[in-house]
């Protein structure tokens, strides 16, 4: 077993799954299977799509299929948990949360160690901004359906310290400056990527985001159309490991179906291109907030 308390270097991979029913046990089966094969790979951080365990609903009505939701400590976490201490890994999951003490509903991803105990009390991110758009047909409004999240958090796995931003968060270079500021080495993007052109930026994209702020990145997604109430989600897959410096150490295109992205990744690499590439360092933050015209 994995148990990364003091590793340097790190082998994550990114599960490209494919797209998911209504039968949302036969989800979870699938998914399972795919983190046991990936840890059977040697993976030690295994991160799952968004919308990995239900299929992709914002183009539903709001309110509908509230009752595939489960709070951060429910029977879904625990098998989770179970999942990562067995098999000895890290393990980042989305899942569709019901806040208990709110009865807010929110976008959000579990986070487990390798001993199974949960990186935070509670999900270690819920998705901060909410996209509407009309592509695909009807249109989908993920703001009718959850509540966003408030706060950004960076959590420490072993020697590793991990910040998480969920698809669209993606969009925000402010999230990333402010966890690298936090003092992330990685950051791990679960997407529901699908539709327009958005596949011929998406890789390019993330690549930008690591090289500006020295940030390994790991990013899944899912692959195939999915349905839904007639609406099809044409998933497009490009789940991807890229490293500190923008460098692609692994890629899946959509047509090659689901699978297994890993690649490794190193302390010594990272700091190395934080030198190299010092953007970081030369912000002039005094400016930021009080341009003038």
């Amino acid at each position: 077993m994995n148990r990364l308390v003091t590793l340097s270097t790190l082998r994550a991979a990114a599960l490209q799954l494919p797209p998911c029913t209504t039968d949302l046990a036969g989800n979870e089966a699938v998914a399972f299977a795919a983190v046991r094969a990936a840890a059977d790979d040697g993976a030690q951080l295994i991160v799952l799509p968004e919308f990995s365990m239900v299929p992709y609903f914002a183009s539903a009505p709001g309110g509908q299929y509230r009752d595939w939701a489960q709070p951060a400590d429910g029977p879904l976490a625990a098998r989770c948990a179970a999942l990562a201490r067995e098999r000895g890994i890290a393990l980042f999951v989305p899942f569709y949360e019901i806040d208990r003490a709110s009865g807010r509903y929110h976008n959000a991803v579990l986070g487990f160690d390798a001993d199974g105990n949960p990186l935070r009390a509670g999900p270690v991110a819920r998705k901060l901004h909410l996209p509407v758009g009309d592509d695909p047909p009807p249109g989908y409004d993920e703001a009718a359906h959850f509540t966003p999240g408030d706060a950004l958090h960076v959590v420490q796995v072993g020697a590793w310290r991990i910040g998480v931003l969920v698809c669209y968060d993606r969009r925000f270079p402010e999230c990333w400056r402010a966890l690298r500021a936090a003092g992330a080495d990685l950051v791990i993007v679960p997407v529901a990527g699908s539709g327009g052109d958005d596949m011929d930026f998406f890789v390019g994209e993330l690549r930008t985001h690591a090289r500006e702020n020295g940030l390994a990145v790991v990013c899944a997604n899912k692959t195939g159309d999915e349905f839904l109430d007639g609406v099809r989600i044409d998933n497009y897959g490009e789940s991807c490991v890229i490293a500190a410096d923008g460098a692609v150490l692994a890629r899946r295109p959509g047509n090659e179906g689901p699978g297994i992205v890993s690649a490794t990744l190193a302390h010594a690499e990272i700091a190395a291109t934080r030198e190299k590439l010092s953007y970081f360092d030369h912000r002039r933050v005094d400016l930021y907030d009080t341009p003038s015209f």
